[in-house]
This record gives C-alpha cells, structure tokens and sequence, in this order.
C-alpha cells in the first residue's frame, strides 16, 4: 500500500492509527484483495490490491457491529453482505487513484475530471510493482507547490462548461507537459436540433482535434495555436470538455475548411440497405446503391483525444502528419478513409453521392 506521506503527493486521505482494516469478502471474479479502513462503524477508506490492479478512494458508508453486513443508504433499504462487490458500488468519495489494464488514472470523483493519467504515455506500467516504482518516482519529483496545486485540485467541485464549436481547449500530456486542442462539431447539438446526419454514434459525441504542440507552457495564445496545423480531427465524448478537466481558452470561428472524420458504408438499421456517408455537417444517403469499400463506418466514440506523446512530438518535429499515419494505432489509421493510403478509394466514394471535389 502506499504510506501517508505518498498519500499526499496524490491529495488522498492519510491512513488514521485508530482505523481498524478488514479485508472484504471476495466475489468470484476478483483478482484482487479489498480492504476497508473504518472509523468506528464507517467505512471509510477502500484500497484493492492485485497482481495488475491498485485503487484507493474514499467512502461514507455504515457496516453493522459485527462487520458482516453493509447498511443502507435511506430507510427503505435493506442491509447487504459487506462484501468487495457490495461495496464497489456505493459512491466514491475525493481524490481516487487506480491503476489497471496498464493505465493510470488520479481522479476527482466530485468534479469528475482526471489530474493525471497516463492514456497519451507509453503504456510500459504493466503490475503492481512497476505502478510502485511509478509512485516512487512521482513522490520524489513532487515539490511543496506539486503538493498544494494537487490539493487544489481536489477540492474543486463538479461544473458544467457551455461549449461552443470553436472553442480551443488546453489539456494534459503528463504531469508537466500540455497539448492543445479545438471543439470542431458537436453532433449531441446538431441531434439535439434535428438536423440531418447518420445518427450511429452512442453518448454525446464531439469532434475535436489537437493542435501540433507539446509544451510545458499553460500561457499558449489563440492567436499563437492560428499557425499551427492538427493531427487528423476524432469523434470523442463530451465528459472531459463538459466537467472541465479540458480547459477552455478560447475561441477560433470554424470555417468550411475544418478537418472532420469520415463515416461510409451501409445503414446498420435492420432491413434497411441504404448507403451512407458523414463528413461534419455533408450527409448523403443513396437508398440504392453499390457498396465500394467496407470498414470505413467508424462510429466509434473514444473518451480521449487521438493522441500519443511519441507520436505528437513526432508530427511536431516533422511538421506534417506524416508520422501519425505511420505509426498512429494501424488499425484506426487503416480505417479512416482521411489516410493518404485511401485516396483513391475517397475520391470514388466521394463521386458515387455526387460531391464535387470531394466536398
């Protein structure tokens, strides 16, 4: 487990010495131990251990005497086994840190927003012991001022952000580095007016792109970010830009020159055979009509940018793309219609609805 002074590098609670620990009652598909910190009949602390897995969050929540059954929450609840199952589905309370699937993540349950995770990081962190020298290294690279900045942190509350197609938004690499990135369509508001476009896409999906910058600096102008070009746009959910972990800093007017995915293929409806293609706002449908290509709907949603530091510092570095279509996730980059690979296969597709020019 991690000690009261790693503890606070990551803004958790401390362990108190009066807190009695039980190990709760495993389920069957756990690869894990879950032990729970109580003050006095309150749980108050959960940590799970595994051979691949950590978390520790805070809780709120009231066990019986004998610490065999977890109480409800209203008076029309009835008690349930104290068990790792039962307790993981009350709701966490402050700053959570979890590691899994090789990703970490340092997370604000109140605002809902991540401080750190690694999702744009080689992912080299692969079992407990590798997420232990990870801690190790951050705790020793965390200043007083690291300290209070993660504090601050944790203390915000949950906010809704109003977004605005245009907006450009700061967000995190890693710990100190920072990347860039503008709102380019909001689908969830073109459903929410009705307008006309191949609805296949679940949550509520944007489309953004990240501009060819990695930084240190948080001060990057509007007008400096202008001059630089975008990886290729993704379809992402709202949450990070909705709860503001995406920082907005401004705007820049989209344009009709704006980089968008590109969705083609058959209508996913039963018994409907009709051919679609998505492109922004352009929306075609032919009712009857040849497939040409396969593999290119993309209606998947991510929860983050297309991005990867190596792969970032690379187009920056090169000045192109280039790099991102090299050795950006093959499968995404061999699927996506925008690849120079497919510009054959774009330009057909494109003349098959009519598009002049590819419009």
């Amino acid at each position: 487990m991690l000690t009261n002074e790693q503890r606070e590098c990551f803004a958790l609670k401390p362990i108190q010495g009066d807190w009695e620990c039980i190990e709760a009652k495993a389920s069957p598909y756990d690869h894990h131990k879950t032990y729970l910190y109580l003050d006095g009949d309150i749980v108050v602390k959960c940590i799970g251990i595994g051979d691949k897995e950590y978390s520790e969050y805070e809780l709120n929540e009231a066990v019986s005497a004998d610490r065999k059954l977890l109480l409800p929450k209203t008076p029309k609840g009835k008690p349930v086994i104290l068990s790792s199952s039962t307790i993981a589905k009350r709701t966490r309370l402050g700053m959570c840190l979890g590691f899994g699937n090789k990703n970490i993540d340092l997370y604000n349950t109140a605002a809902e927003a991540s401080y750190f995770n690694n999702r744009y990081l080689e992912k080299n962190i692969t079992d407990i012991n590798d997420f232990f020298r990870w801690v190790e290294d951050w705790c020793a690279n965390t200043s007083e001022a690291d300290k209070a900045d993660v504090q601050r942190f944790a203390e915000k509350g949950c906010k809704h952000v109003k977004l605005r197609e245009g907006d450009v938004f700061r967000f995190k690499i890693d710990r100190r580095r920072y990347g860039y990135g503008r709102l380019l369509l909001s689908f969830a508001q073109m459903r929410k007016k009705k307008e006309p476009f191949w609805d296949i896409l679940m949550t509520k999906p944007l489309v953004c792109s990240a501009y060819r910058i990695i930084t240190e600096r948080t001060d990057v102008s509007v007008d400096e970010l202008r001059t630089l070009g975008s990886l290729p746009s993704a379809v992402i959910c709202d949450n990070a830009l909705y709860y503001g972990e995406y920082e907005i800093i401004g705007n820049i007017p989209i344009t009709e020159h704006e980089d968008y995915p590109i969705m083609y293929g058959r209508s996913i409806s039963f018994g409907d055979n009709a051919i679609c293609y998505q492109c922004g706002r352009v929306f075609r449908r032919l009712e009857v009509g040849e497939l040409l290509y396969g593999g290119f709907i993309n209606n998947g949603v991510s929860f983050s940018l297309n991005v990867t530091a190596p792969v970032l510092e690379k187009c920056v570095e090169a000045g192109s793309n280039e790099p991102y279509w090299a050795e950006y996730f093959p499968r995404q980059c061999e699927a996506d219609l925008r690849n120079p690979m497919h510009a054959d296969k774009l330009c057909e597709i494109r003349r098959q609805f009519g598009l002049e020019n590819g419009g």
